[in-house]
């Protein structure tokens, strides 16, 4: 028999009734993790603190982030966040990022991936001059880059959250200098699995051929 809580509309109502209230954050059991997910969707992160905006088995805190989040300054070591920032547009990523700069320690890490513009322009590129390129010819050259450029617009008009589609996609100059104007210091492009602070490397494998991964020192 399933669980409840697997029920799509039982997740709705919890996701309801929980978004947003700030206890979430002060769970005793959260306390002595160091480290937090942004966005962690269905695929919440051991020993991380898994904050989304829907409620699912294994979320923490269920917040919108363009509300300021619920933690206090200096809180964590490091930041992880995958295929999330892109749901915003520039000047609410802007905001969060400043967010991240807050809540992180001195010293502390954040780790973004989010698709990357460089790999679909040199895929689609590549296609278009006759070479072979796996993942564009799985979607056709077209359909690959409208799917990072549109992907979830559908689903949002359902969803009623307007973030559910893709609103910015980025290279490494857009998201490096978000992250410098927002105080960040060393911030550096990684690779899948590769990176600087090793309990942030939870990269997720079927999202690397596509995946800009860049860190940053608060």
């Amino acid at each position: 028999m399933r669980h409840i809580t697997t029920y799509i509309k039982i997740q709705k109502v919890l996701g309801f009734v929980f978004r947003n209230r700030a206890f979430q954050a002060r769970a005793k059991r959260l306390q002595e993790r160091e480290n937090l997910e942004l966005g962690c969707g269905p695929n919440p992160k051991k020993g991380f603190v898994n904050l989304d905006y829907r409620w699912r088995p294994g979320v923490d805190v269920v917040w919108d982030l363009l509300k300021p989040l619920p933690f206090p300054g200096n809180r964590f070591k490091g930041i992880f966040t995958e295929h999330c920032l892109e749901h915003f547009d520039l000047q609410q990523l802007e905001k969060i990022v400043f967010e991240i700069h807050r809540i992180l320690m001195p010293s502390g890490t954040v780790r973004i991936v989010v698709p990357d513009l460089a790999l679909y322009a040199e895929a689609y590129s590549k296609r278009k001059s006759g070479q072979t390129c796996q993942h564009m010819e799985k979607l056709g050259t077209s359909h690959a880059m409208n799917r990072v450029f549109y992907s979830g617009h559908d689903w949002m008009k359902s969803s009623r959250w307007i973030n559910d589609g893709h609103h910015f996609i980025h290279d490494f100059e857009s998201i490096s200098g978000i992250l410098h104007d927002s105080g960040f210091s060393r911030i550096e492009q990684c690779s899948f699995h590769k990176g600087k602070c090793a309990p942030l490397l939870v990269d997720s494998p079927d999202r690397a051929w596509e995946s800009l991964y860049v860190e940053a020192v608060k």
